[in-house]
Protein backbone atom coordinates (compact mmCIF):
# COMPACT_ATOMS: atom_id res chain seq x y z
CA UNK A 1 0.00 0.00 0.00
CA UNK A 2 1.23 3.48 -0.86
CA UNK A 3 1.01 5.92 1.87
CA UNK A 4 0.93 9.58 0.69
CA UNK A 5 0.63 12.42 2.64
CA UNK A 6 -1.14 15.65 1.12
CA UNK A 7 -1.77 18.62 3.75
CA UNK A 8 -4.63 20.72 2.76
CA UNK A 9 -6.48 23.46 4.22
CA UNK A 10 -10.42 23.99 3.31
CA UNK A 11 -13.19 26.14 4.08
CA UNK A 12 -16.95 26.13 3.56
CA UNK A 13 -17.96 30.08 3.49
CA UNK A 14 -21.45 31.56 2.91
CA UNK A 15 -23.44 29.86 0.43
CA UNK A 16 -20.98 27.41 -0.54
CA UNK A 17 -17.62 25.71 -0.21
CA UNK A 18 -13.68 27.32 -1.07
CA UNK A 19 -11.03 25.17 -0.55
CA UNK A 20 -7.45 25.77 -0.53
CA UNK A 21 -4.63 22.51 -1.03
CA UNK A 22 -1.66 23.54 0.25
CA UNK A 23 0.03 20.13 -1.73
CA UNK A 24 3.21 18.26 -0.62
CA UNK A 25 3.57 15.80 -3.10
CA UNK A 26 4.79 15.03 -6.52
CA UNK A 27 2.35 14.04 -8.96
CA UNK A 28 2.72 11.90 -11.52
CA UNK A 29 4.06 12.22 -14.49
CA UNK A 30 1.30 13.06 -17.36
CA UNK A 31 0.80 14.36 -20.63
CA UNK A 32 -2.45 16.82 -19.55
CA UNK A 33 -5.59 18.00 -21.34
CA UNK A 34 -5.10 18.39 -25.27
CA UNK A 35 -7.65 19.38 -28.11
CA UNK A 36 -7.75 17.19 -30.99
CA UNK A 37 -5.52 17.16 -33.78
CA UNK A 38 -6.30 19.82 -36.35
CA UNK A 39 -8.82 21.91 -33.63
CA UNK A 40 -8.23 25.45 -32.88
CA UNK A 41 -10.40 25.80 -29.57
CA UNK A 42 -13.24 25.30 -27.87
CA UNK A 43 -16.34 26.55 -26.57
CA UNK A 44 -18.48 24.79 -23.33
CA UNK A 45 -21.44 26.40 -21.56
CA UNK A 46 -21.34 26.47 -17.81
CA UNK A 47 -23.68 27.17 -14.77
CA UNK A 48 -22.89 30.17 -12.33
CA UNK A 49 -24.11 28.83 -8.84
CA UNK A 50 -23.21 30.62 -5.85
CA UNK A 51 -20.67 32.70 -7.86
CA UNK A 52 -19.07 29.22 -8.57
CA UNK A 53 -18.40 28.23 -12.35
CA UNK A 54 -19.90 24.50 -12.56
CA UNK A 55 -18.62 22.59 -15.94
CA UNK A 56 -20.04 19.18 -17.16
CA UNK A 57 -17.22 16.80 -17.31
CA UNK A 58 -16.66 13.26 -18.49
CA UNK A 59 -14.61 10.90 -16.51
CA UNK A 60 -14.47 7.22 -17.83
CA UNK A 61 -17.42 7.68 -19.73
CA UNK A 62 -19.00 8.64 -16.77
CA UNK A 63 -21.01 12.33 -16.79
CA UNK A 64 -20.25 14.52 -13.49
CA UNK A 65 -20.20 18.21 -12.65
CA UNK A 66 -17.37 19.67 -11.31
CA UNK A 67 -16.19 22.95 -10.13
CA UNK A 68 -13.30 24.88 -12.18
CA UNK A 69 -11.13 26.16 -9.19
CA UNK A 70 -7.94 28.22 -9.73
CA UNK A 71 -7.23 27.45 -5.97
CA UNK A 72 -6.50 23.51 -6.06
CA UNK A 73 -3.80 21.90 -7.81
CA UNK A 74 -5.19 18.61 -8.33
CA UNK A 75 -8.30 16.96 -9.75
CA UNK A 76 -10.33 16.13 -6.79
CA UNK A 77 -13.51 13.22 -6.90
CA UNK A 78 -16.08 13.37 -4.00
CA UNK A 79 -20.00 13.04 -3.90
CA UNK A 80 -20.17 10.30 -6.27
CA UNK A 81 -24.28 9.16 -6.24
CA UNK A 82 -23.00 7.27 -9.38
CA UNK A 83 -20.47 5.71 -7.26
CA UNK A 84 -20.82 1.57 -8.58
CA UNK A 85 -20.91 2.67 -12.43
CA UNK A 86 -17.75 4.76 -12.16
CA UNK A 87 -14.44 3.03 -12.84
CA UNK A 88 -11.26 4.17 -11.79
CA UNK A 89 -8.23 3.49 -13.17
CA UNK A 90 -4.84 2.26 -11.12
CA UNK A 91 -6.05 2.79 -7.54
CA UNK A 92 -4.25 2.81 -4.63
CA UNK A 93 -4.98 3.54 -0.95
CA UNK A 94 -3.56 6.94 0.18
CA UNK A 95 -4.07 9.25 3.49
CA UNK A 96 -5.22 13.23 3.72
CA UNK A 97 -3.89 14.88 6.52
CA UNK A 98 -5.32 18.45 7.57
CA UNK A 99 -3.92 20.73 9.51
CA UNK A 100 -3.75 19.99 12.74
CA UNK A 101 -5.72 16.64 12.54
CA UNK A 102 -3.94 13.48 14.03
CA UNK A 103 -5.86 10.91 12.07
CA UNK A 104 -5.42 10.76 8.72
CA UNK A 105 -8.40 10.37 6.49
CA UNK A 106 -8.81 7.80 3.53
CA UNK A 107 -8.65 8.05 -0.20
CA UNK A 108 -7.63 7.03 -3.29
CA UNK A 109 -5.17 8.12 -5.72
CA UNK A 110 -5.57 6.90 -9.45
CA UNK A 111 -4.09 7.12 -12.29
CA UNK A 112 -4.66 6.76 -16.12
CA UNK A 113 -7.97 7.93 -16.51
CA UNK A 114 -9.52 10.00 -19.03
CA UNK A 115 -11.12 13.06 -18.38
CA UNK A 116 -13.04 15.20 -20.93
CA UNK A 117 -13.98 18.32 -20.76
CA UNK A 118 -15.59 19.69 -24.43
CA UNK A 119 -13.85 18.64 -27.09
CA UNK A 120 -10.64 18.80 -24.85
CA UNK A 121 -9.30 15.62 -23.18
CA UNK A 122 -7.01 13.72 -20.82
CA UNK A 123 -5.50 10.15 -21.12
CA UNK A 124 -3.65 9.87 -18.48
CA UNK A 125 -5.25 11.87 -15.39
CA UNK A 126 -4.50 11.52 -11.77
CA UNK A 127 -7.63 11.64 -9.63
CA UNK A 128 -7.66 12.25 -5.69
CA UNK A 129 -10.61 10.72 -4.58
CA UNK A 130 -12.15 11.81 -1.17
CA UNK A 131 -14.97 10.08 0.99
CA UNK A 132 -15.11 12.24 3.81
CA UNK A 133 -18.52 13.02 3.90
CA UNK A 134 -17.63 16.50 4.86
CA UNK A 135 -16.24 17.38 1.97
CA UNK A 136 -19.65 17.24 -0.11
CA UNK A 137 -20.61 20.28 -1.97
CA UNK A 138 -23.73 19.11 -3.07
CA UNK A 139 -25.89 19.57 0.23
CA UNK A 140 -24.57 23.42 0.20
CA UNK A 141 -25.31 24.04 -3.70
CA UNK A 142 -28.77 22.22 -3.84
CA UNK A 143 -27.48 19.83 -6.54
CA UNK A 144 -24.61 17.56 -7.41
CA UNK A 145 -21.38 18.64 -7.81
CA UNK A 146 -19.26 15.95 -8.23
CA UNK A 147 -15.75 17.31 -7.53
CA UNK A 148 -13.20 20.08 -8.34
CA UNK A 149 -10.79 20.74 -11.26
CA UNK A 150 -8.32 23.43 -11.58
CA UNK A 151 -4.53 23.92 -12.46
CA UNK A 152 -4.50 20.39 -14.06
CA UNK A 153 -6.44 21.89 -16.67
CA UNK A 154 -5.65 25.90 -16.66
CA UNK A 155 -1.85 25.01 -17.69
CA UNK A 156 -2.58 23.90 -20.79
CA UNK A 157 -4.87 26.13 -22.44
CA UNK A 158 -5.64 30.47 -22.45
CA UNK A 159 -9.58 29.96 -21.23
CA UNK A 160 -11.54 32.90 -21.92
CA UNK A 161 -14.37 33.15 -19.26
CA UNK A 162 -17.30 35.19 -19.96
CA UNK A 163 -19.27 35.82 -16.52
CA UNK A 164 -21.56 37.37 -17.84
CA UNK A 165 -22.82 35.14 -20.54
CA UNK A 166 -21.83 32.36 -18.70
CA UNK A 167 -19.76 30.65 -21.56
CA UNK A 168 -15.87 29.63 -21.55
CA UNK A 169 -13.45 29.85 -24.58
CA UNK A 170 -10.71 27.49 -24.89
CA UNK A 171 -7.50 28.23 -26.50
CA UNK A 172 -4.41 26.64 -27.81
CA UNK A 173 -2.07 29.19 -26.40
CA UNK A 174 0.54 28.53 -29.38
CA UNK A 175 -2.29 29.79 -31.47
CA UNK A 176 -3.94 32.51 -29.62
CA UNK A 177 -3.57 36.05 -30.94
CA UNK A 178 -4.81 38.46 -27.72
CA UNK A 179 -6.88 41.81 -29.31
CA UNK A 180 -6.53 45.26 -28.31
CA UNK A 181 -8.44 46.26 -25.82
CA UNK A 182 -8.12 49.83 -23.74
CA UNK A 183 -10.77 49.09 -20.74
CA UNK A 184 -8.43 45.78 -20.03
CA UNK A 185 -6.28 45.66 -16.85
CA UNK A 186 -3.76 42.84 -17.88
CA UNK A 187 -1.49 41.48 -14.86
CA UNK A 188 1.36 38.80 -13.50
CA UNK A 189 -0.08 35.43 -12.36
CA UNK A 190 2.23 34.62 -10.01
CA UNK A 191 3.00 30.35 -10.28
CA UNK A 192 6.38 30.90 -9.74
CA UNK A 193 8.86 27.95 -7.84
CA UNK A 194 6.38 25.44 -9.17
CA UNK A 195 3.43 26.83 -7.41
CA UNK A 196 0.41 25.33 -8.70
CA UNK A 197 -2.08 28.06 -7.64
CA UNK A 198 -1.87 31.50 -8.68
CA UNK A 199 -1.46 34.79 -6.90
CA UNK A 200 -2.14 37.93 -8.03
CA UNK A 201 -1.43 41.83 -6.70
CA UNK A 202 -3.98 44.65 -6.12
CA UNK A 203 -4.20 46.99 -3.41
CA UNK A 204 -6.96 46.74 0.11
CA UNK A 205 -8.21 50.29 0.95
CA UNK A 206 -8.65 51.29 3.81
CA UNK A 207 -9.44 54.77 6.02
CA UNK A 208 -6.29 55.37 6.59
CA UNK A 209 -4.60 54.42 2.67
CA UNK A 210 -3.67 51.56 0.55
CA UNK A 211 -2.20 48.29 1.72
CA UNK A 212 -0.51 45.90 -1.20
CA UNK A 213 -1.77 42.79 -0.85
CA UNK A 214 -0.94 39.04 -2.69
CA UNK A 215 -4.11 37.56 -3.30
CA UNK A 216 -4.81 34.13 -4.02
CA UNK A 217 -7.14 33.77 -7.53
CA UNK A 218 -9.59 31.78 -6.42
CA UNK A 219 -12.50 30.74 -8.21
CA UNK A 220 -13.71 28.24 -6.20
CA UNK A 221 -14.55 30.65 -3.50
CA UNK A 222 -17.99 31.91 -3.45
CA UNK A 223 -17.04 34.54 -1.42
CA UNK A 224 -15.72 38.08 -2.34
CA UNK A 225 -12.50 38.21 -0.44
CA UNK A 226 -10.74 36.62 2.72
CA UNK A 227 -7.79 38.19 4.62
CA UNK A 228 -5.17 37.67 7.01
CA UNK A 229 -4.35 39.68 9.75
CA UNK A 230 -0.95 40.80 9.63
CA UNK A 231 -0.53 44.00 12.08
CA UNK A 232 3.35 44.37 10.33
CA UNK A 233 1.45 45.85 7.41
CA UNK A 234 -1.12 47.37 9.02
CA UNK A 235 -3.97 44.36 7.80
CA UNK A 236 -6.36 44.79 10.60
CA UNK A 237 -9.80 43.58 11.34
CA UNK A 238 -11.90 47.25 10.78
CA UNK A 239 -13.37 47.73 14.42
CA UNK A 240 -17.13 47.65 12.22
CA UNK A 241 -17.38 44.11 12.23
CA UNK A 242 -18.66 40.96 13.90
CA UNK A 243 -18.27 37.06 14.65
CA UNK A 244 -19.52 35.04 12.45
CA UNK A 245 -19.61 31.28 11.53
CA UNK A 246 -17.52 30.97 8.20
CA UNK A 247 -17.95 27.66 7.58
CA UNK A 248 -16.74 23.66 8.17
CA UNK A 249 -13.35 22.55 8.07
CA UNK A 250 -11.81 19.67 7.97
CA UNK A 251 -11.52 19.82 11.35
CA UNK A 252 -14.68 21.25 12.57
CA UNK A 253 -16.24 24.50 12.14
CA UNK A 254 -14.40 27.74 11.18
CA UNK A 255 -15.32 31.18 12.44
CA UNK A 256 -14.07 34.40 12.17
CA UNK A 257 -15.23 38.58 11.79
CA UNK A 258 -17.32 39.48 8.91
CA UNK A 259 -17.19 43.07 7.19
CA UNK A 260 -17.38 45.34 4.67
CA UNK A 261 -14.05 46.82 3.86
CA UNK A 262 -13.63 50.19 1.84
CA UNK A 263 -12.44 48.53 -1.29
CA UNK A 264 -10.16 46.64 -3.40
CA UNK A 265 -7.84 47.68 -6.01
CA UNK A 266 -7.31 45.46 -9.18
CA UNK A 267 -5.32 47.34 -11.56
CA UNK A 268 -7.25 50.54 -12.38
CA UNK A 269 -10.32 49.13 -10.94
CA UNK A 270 -12.11 49.60 -7.87
CA UNK A 271 -14.31 47.83 -6.41
CA UNK A 272 -15.81 49.49 -3.68
CA UNK A 273 -17.85 48.45 -0.31
CA UNK A 274 -16.58 44.51 -0.77
CA UNK A 275 -17.31 41.99 1.95
CA UNK A 276 -14.39 40.15 3.88
CA UNK A 277 -13.88 38.08 5.78
CA UNK A 278 -11.33 37.64 8.20
CA UNK A 279 -10.99 34.04 9.47
CA UNK A 280 -9.32 33.75 13.30
CA UNK A 281 -5.72 33.00 13.35
CA UNK A 282 -6.23 29.27 14.66
CA UNK A 283 -7.42 28.71 10.70
CA UNK A 284 -4.53 29.74 8.89
CA UNK A 285 -1.46 27.81 10.50
CA UNK A 286 0.91 27.11 7.93
CA UNK A 287 -0.30 29.98 5.32
CA UNK A 288 3.03 32.17 5.10
CA UNK A 289 1.85 36.01 5.50
CA UNK A 290 4.79 37.26 4.04
CA UNK A 291 3.98 35.83 0.81
CA UNK A 292 0.30 35.95 0.69
CA UNK A 293 -2.12 37.71 2.39
CA UNK A 294 -6.49 36.83 1.71
CA UNK A 295 -7.98 35.28 -1.13
CA UNK A 296 -10.30 37.26 -4.06
CA UNK A 297 -13.51 34.91 -4.41
CA UNK A 298 -16.38 34.22 -7.35
CA UNK A 299 -17.98 37.09 -5.80
CA UNK A 300 -15.28 39.77 -7.18
CA UNK A 301 -14.57 37.54 -9.98
CA UNK A 302 -17.56 37.11 -11.04
CA UNK A 303 -17.72 41.17 -12.24
CA UNK A 304 -15.31 40.80 -14.59
CA UNK A 305 -14.62 39.10 -17.63
CA UNK A 306 -10.97 37.18 -17.46
CA UNK A 307 -8.49 35.90 -19.93
CA UNK A 308 -6.91 33.23 -17.65
CA UNK A 309 -3.46 31.89 -19.45
CA UNK A 310 -1.46 30.12 -17.13
CA UNK A 311 1.11 29.26 -20.04
CA UNK A 312 2.47 33.32 -20.32
CA UNK A 313 1.49 33.46 -16.83
CA UNK A 314 -1.17 36.57 -16.97
CA UNK A 315 -4.93 37.73 -16.59
CA UNK A 316 -6.43 39.91 -18.24
CA UNK A 317 -9.79 41.57 -16.62
CA UNK A 318 -12.46 43.35 -18.47
CA UNK A 319 -15.90 44.85 -16.03
CA UNK A 320 -18.89 43.29 -17.18
CA UNK A 321 -22.29 44.22 -16.30
CA UNK A 322 -22.23 42.68 -12.84
CA UNK A 323 -19.61 45.33 -11.64
CA UNK A 324 -21.40 48.05 -10.57
CA UNK A 325 -24.18 45.56 -8.43
CA UNK A 326 -24.09 46.10 -4.31
CA UNK A 327 -22.33 43.53 -2.04
CA UNK A 328 -24.37 41.53 0.51
CA UNK A 329 -24.27 39.49 3.28
CA UNK A 330 -26.57 36.81 5.45
CA UNK A 331 -28.73 39.29 7.32
CA UNK A 332 -30.69 36.74 8.72
CA UNK A 333 -28.21 34.64 10.70
CA UNK A 334 -28.85 31.71 9.67
CA UNK A 335 -26.95 28.90 7.29
CA UNK A 336 -29.40 26.50 5.27
CA UNK A 337 -28.45 23.14 3.38
CA UNK A 338 -30.02 20.63 1.53
CA UNK A 339 -30.15 17.39 3.89
CA UNK A 340 -32.09 14.87 1.84
CA UNK A 341 -35.69 14.57 0.87
CA UNK A 342 -39.08 14.34 2.66
CA UNK A 343 -42.29 13.27 1.55
CA UNK A 344 -44.22 16.17 0.43
CA UNK A 345 -48.26 15.94 0.98
CA UNK A 346 -50.29 18.49 -1.40
CA UNK A 347 -53.97 18.29 -3.29
CA UNK A 348 -54.27 16.90 -6.05
CA UNK A 349 -57.50 18.17 -8.23
CA UNK A 350 -58.66 15.81 -11.34
CA UNK A 351 -61.27 15.69 -13.84
CA UNK A 352 -61.55 11.69 -12.93
CA UNK A 353 -64.95 9.76 -11.99
CA UNK A 354 -67.36 12.13 -10.64
CA UNK A 355 -69.19 11.31 -7.49
CA UNK A 356 -73.01 12.36 -7.13
CA UNK A 357 -74.26 15.52 -4.64
CA UNK A 358 -76.98 17.37 -3.86
CA UNK A 359 -77.67 20.90 -3.99
CA UNK A 360 -81.05 22.62 -2.47
CA UNK A 361 -82.17 25.72 -4.50
CA UNK A 362 -85.27 27.58 -2.76
CA UNK A 363 -87.40 29.23 -5.82
CA UNK A 364 -89.18 32.79 -5.63
CA UNK A 365 -92.69 30.65 -5.19
CA UNK A 366 -91.39 29.04 -1.64
CA UNK A 367 -90.58 25.82 -2.91
CA UNK A 368 -87.25 23.84 -2.77
CA UNK A 369 -85.80 22.24 -5.51
CA UNK A 370 -83.74 19.30 -5.00
CA UNK A 371 -80.82 19.21 -8.16
CA UNK A 372 -78.02 16.52 -8.31
CA UNK A 373 -74.91 17.35 -9.70
CA UNK A 374 -72.09 15.07 -10.76
CA UNK A 375 -68.53 16.95 -8.39
CA UNK A 376 -64.65 16.22 -9.58
CA UNK A 377 -63.13 13.59 -6.89
CA UNK A 378 -60.07 15.18 -5.27
CA UNK A 379 -57.12 13.32 -3.47
CA UNK A 380 -53.97 13.55 -2.46
CA UNK A 381 -50.59 13.18 -4.00
CA UNK A 382 -47.29 12.40 -2.18
CA UNK A 383 -44.23 12.71 -3.62
CA UNK A 384 -40.53 13.31 -2.58
CA UNK A 385 -39.20 16.70 -2.40
CA UNK A 386 -35.76 17.74 -1.44
CA UNK A 387 -35.44 18.82 2.08
CA UNK A 388 -34.05 21.67 3.59
CA UNK A 389 -32.18 22.18 7.48
CA UNK A 390 -31.25 25.23 9.56
CA UNK A 391 -27.29 23.76 9.89
CA UNK A 392 -26.32 27.40 11.74
CA UNK A 393 -28.33 29.90 13.94
CA UNK A 394 -25.64 32.98 14.37
CA UNK A 395 -25.80 34.42 18.13
CA UNK A 396 -27.90 37.53 18.49
CA UNK A 397 -29.05 37.37 14.97
CA UNK A 398 -32.60 38.01 13.94
CA UNK A 399 -33.14 34.36 13.44
CA UNK A 400 -31.62 33.33 16.77
CA UNK A 401 -33.60 36.63 18.78
CA UNK A 402 -37.09 34.69 17.59
CA UNK A 403 -36.13 31.65 18.79
CA UNK A 404 -34.57 29.32 15.72
CA UNK A 405 -32.54 26.60 16.02
CA UNK A 406 -30.04 24.46 14.51
CA UNK A 407 -31.55 21.47 13.50
CA UNK A 408 -34.81 22.82 12.70
CA UNK A 409 -36.18 21.53 8.79
CA UNK A 410 -37.62 24.50 6.78
CA UNK A 411 -40.94 23.85 5.71
CA UNK A 412 -42.63 26.92 3.87
CA UNK A 413 -40.66 30.47 3.92
CA UNK A 414 -42.62 33.51 2.82
CA UNK A 415 -45.80 31.32 2.34
CA UNK A 416 -43.81 29.03 -0.15
CA UNK A 417 -43.07 25.29 0.56
CA UNK A 418 -39.37 25.45 0.40
CA UNK A 419 -38.94 22.35 -2.00
CA UNK A 420 -40.59 24.53 -4.49
CA UNK A 421 -37.17 27.23 -4.25
CA UNK A 422 -33.47 26.54 -5.50
CA UNK A 423 -31.54 26.19 -2.13
CA UNK A 424 -29.90 29.68 -3.98
CA UNK A 425 -32.86 31.49 -4.17
CA UNK A 426 -33.66 30.24 -0.89
CA UNK A 427 -30.57 31.82 0.83
CA UNK A 428 -30.69 34.75 -1.80
CA UNK A 429 -33.61 36.13 0.33
CA UNK A 430 -31.61 36.37 3.16
CA UNK A 431 -29.31 38.62 1.60
CA UNK A 432 -32.17 41.17 0.53
CA UNK A 433 -32.89 44.50 1.49
CA UNK A 434 -33.06 45.39 5.64
CA UNK A 435 -36.09 45.21 7.07
CA UNK A 436 -37.47 42.69 4.70
CA UNK A 437 -40.15 40.19 6.47
CA UNK A 438 -39.37 36.82 6.34
CA UNK A 439 -41.96 34.15 7.90
CA UNK A 440 -40.50 30.69 8.41
CA UNK A 441 -42.21 27.30 9.32
CA UNK A 442 -39.95 24.56 10.62
CA UNK A 443 -40.40 21.52 11.81
CA UNK A 444 -38.54 20.48 15.61
CA UNK A 445 -39.20 17.23 16.98
CA UNK A 446 -42.23 16.23 15.02
CA UNK A 447 -43.61 19.62 15.52
CA UNK A 448 -44.53 22.39 13.16
CA UNK A 449 -43.70 25.79 14.54
CA UNK A 450 -44.33 29.28 12.73
CA UNK A 451 -41.29 32.09 13.32
CA UNK A 452 -41.09 35.62 12.09
CA UNK A 453 -38.28 38.26 11.92
CA UNK A 454 -36.86 41.14 10.10
CA UNK A 455 -33.44 41.47 8.50
CA UNK A 456 -30.93 43.82 9.85
CA UNK A 457 -27.82 45.22 8.81
CA UNK A 458 -25.08 44.49 11.58
CA UNK A 459 -22.56 46.29 9.39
Amino acid sequence: MEILYLDFYHFLKEKALILFFIVSFTCSAQEGFKLPEGVRGDKINFELANNLIIIPVELNGVQLSFILDTGVGSTILFSIDKRESLELKNATKIFLRGLGNEAPAEAIKSTGNLLKIGDTYSNNHTVYMIFDESMNFSPLMGFPVHGIIGYDFFRKFILNINYSKEVIKIFDPKLYRYKKCKKCYVTDLDLNNGRRRPLIKAKYETDTGLIDVNLLLDSGSSSALWLFENPEIDLTVPKDSFEDFLGKGFNGDIYGQKTKVKGLRIGDYKVKEVTASFPDSLYIQGISLKDRQGSVGGSVLRRFNLIVDYPNKKITFKKNSFFSKPFHYNMSGLTIQHSGVRVSKDYNFYQGASRPSLDFVTKDNGKISINVFRANASTFIYSLQPEYKITEVRPDSPAAIVGLLKGDKVLEVNGRKSHLYKLSDLNDLFYSEEGKKITIKVERLGVEMKFTFFLKKVI
